[in-house]
């Protein structure tokens, strides 16, 4: 097909047409940002599918915040043995 052969242009068939158009609604499905509402020109899919590729690459990219040292809500767990029983 066009891409994986290196050639551009409208697919040769109708068969990889259909295939074209299922890919293309695939990616609509896919990218969140994509209006599923409405048909989405190819140009416009395709802007939307990049822009969605480079916010993963700069949410990958960006540091986990490691767990923060201070926090003792693990030493709050009472125990069985930290509970005294009423007196009355």
């Amino acid at each position: 097909m066009g891409v994986l052969e290196g050639k551009a242009g409208k697919p040769s068939t109708k068969a990889e047409a259909t295939q074209v158009l299922m890919y293309l609604d695939r990616l609509q499905q896919l990218v969140p940002q994509c209006p599923k509402d409405r048909p989405v020109p190819r140009l416009e899919l395709i802007q939307f599918v990049i822009d969605y590729i480079y916010d993963l690459q700069e949410e990958l990219a960006t540091p986990l915040h490691p767990k923060d040292e201070t926090d003792t809500s693990s030493d709050s767990v009472l125990e069985d043995d930290d509970i005294e029983a009423p007196t009355s």
